[in-house]
C-alpha cells in the first residue's frame, strides 16, 4: 500500500511539471486502462482534474496540457461506470476553476455517474480547490482537503477592460454595426457599457451566483443563509474549510484513497487510471522540479467565456 501511495502521489505531482517535448496528444485514440498500483479484484478509478476549466480544450504546443479536457473526463467516467470491478472513484482536484459552463458540465457528469452507477466518489483537493474547482468537488460523497489546500472562492467574476482613452490617444476607433443598441454596445469590449447593458450582464452573473450558492447549500447540508455568508469570494485554509463544513476531512491523498477503499468494502483494491496510448507519462526519474506554488494563470490560457467561476491570486 505504501508503494502504491508514493507512486500515485508522484504521478499527480509530476503532472504539474513542464516537459519540453513536442508530442501531440491525439484525441482520436480510445482511452486505455492503466494499473497505477495496488492489488485485488476490486478497482478504484483515479481521475485527475488539474488546471483551468474551459469548454475548449487547451494544449500548449510542445508542452503539457494546460486545461481540463471535459470530453475526456466524460469518457473516463463512462469507462469507470461500465466496469463492474470499479467500485469507487477517487477524484483528485487541483484547480482554481475557469468557465462557468465547463465547471457546471463537469459537476453534472459526476452527479450522473453517481446516480446511474451507484458508485461513490471521494474527492481529494490538492493545492487548490477554489471557485469552479470547488464547484466540481461538490459532486463528491465526501471531500478531503490537504492540510495546505486553499478552498472556497465561491462566487462569479466577469472581467471587462475599458481602454477607450488609450485608443483615442493612438487614433484607433471601433465601429460596430448591430441590430440593437445593447448588442452594439456589448460588441465593443474596450469601451464602457451603459446602464441597461450593465443590468443585463449583472442579471446573468447573479443567476450563475445563485446556482453556485444553491449547490453549496444542497450538497453540503447548509441553509441558504449560511451558504450565502460563505459565498463572498473568500478563500479558506483547510482547517477553516472543514470547520465551516465546506469539506469533510483534512488529510492527504493517502487518507482519501483509504476512505474510497473503505467505501468498497474490500480489504484491498487495485487503483486504475484511463489514458490515451500517445499521452506522455511523467517519468519518476525526470529532472523537472515539481511546481508546488500557486501560479497565476497566463492571460493566453484564460478561458474565452465572459463569466467565470475562477480564483486567481
Amino acid at each position: 500500500m505504501r508503494q502504491l501511495l508514493i507512486a500515485i502521489t508522484l504521478l499527480i505531482s509530476l503532472s504539474g511539471c513542464y516537459v519540453n517535448l513536442e508530442l501531440p496528444i491525439s484525441r482520436d485514440q480510445p482511452l486505455e486502462e492503466r494499473v497505477l498500483g495496488g492489488s485485488g479484484e476490486t478497482k478504484i478509478a483515479l481521475i485527475e482534474l488539474s488546471g483551468m476549466m474551459a469548454s475548449d480544450w487547451i494544449s500548449n504546443v510542445g508542452s503539457r496540457r494546460s486545461s481540463i479536457d471535459v470530453d475526456e473526463v466524460r469518457e473516463q467516467l463512462v469507462m469507470a461506470a461500465r466496469d463492474p470491478a470499479v467500485r469507487a472513484l477517487l477524484l483528485h482536484i487541483n484547480s482554481p476553476g475557469g468557465e462557468v459552463t465547463a465547471a457546471d458540465v463537469l459537476f453534472h457528469e459526476l452527479k450522473q455517474f453517481r446516480e446511474r452507477s451507484g458508485k461513490p466518489i471521494v474527492v481529494s483537493i490538492g493545492a487548490i480547490g477554489a471557485s469552479g474547482g470547488y464547484y466540481v468537488a461538490l459532486a463528491g460523497d465526501e471531500i478531503w482537503a490537504n492540510p495546505t489546500s486553499v478552498v472556497g472562492s465561491i462566487g462569479v467574476v466577469m472581467v471587462r477592460f475599458n481602454a477607450e482613452g488609450l485608443l483615442e490617444k493612438i487614433g484607433i476607433q471601433g465601429e460596430v454595426l448591430a441590430s440593437g443598441s445593447t448588442k452594439q454596445e456589448l460588441a465593443v469590449p474596450l469601451k464602457p457599457i451603459g446602464k441597461e447593458s450593465r443590468k443585463i450582464l449583472l442579471r446573468i452573473l447573479n443567476a450563475h451566483y445563485d446556482r453556485f450558492v444553491g449547490l453549496v447549500a444542497e450538497n453540503r447540508q447548509l441553509s441558504q443563509e449560511d451558504a450565502r455568508k460563505l459565498a463572498d469570494g473568500s478563500i479558506f485554509p483547510a482547517e477553516d474549510a472543514r470547520r465551516l463544513k465546506l469539506v469533510d476531512h483534512v488529510g492527504y491523498l493517502e487518507d482519501a484513497l483509504l476512505a474510497a477503499q473503505m467505501r468498497t468494502g474490500a480489504a484491498s483494491a487495485t487503483v486504475v487510471g484511463y489514458q490515451r496510448p500517445s499521452s506522455f507519462q511523467p517519468s519518476l526519474l525526470g529532472s523537472s522540479a515539481t511546481e508546488v506554488n500557486l501560479v497565476r494563470v497566463p492571460d493566453s490560457l484564460m478561458p474565452s467565456s465572459g463569466f467565470l467561476y475562477l480564483w486567481q491570486p
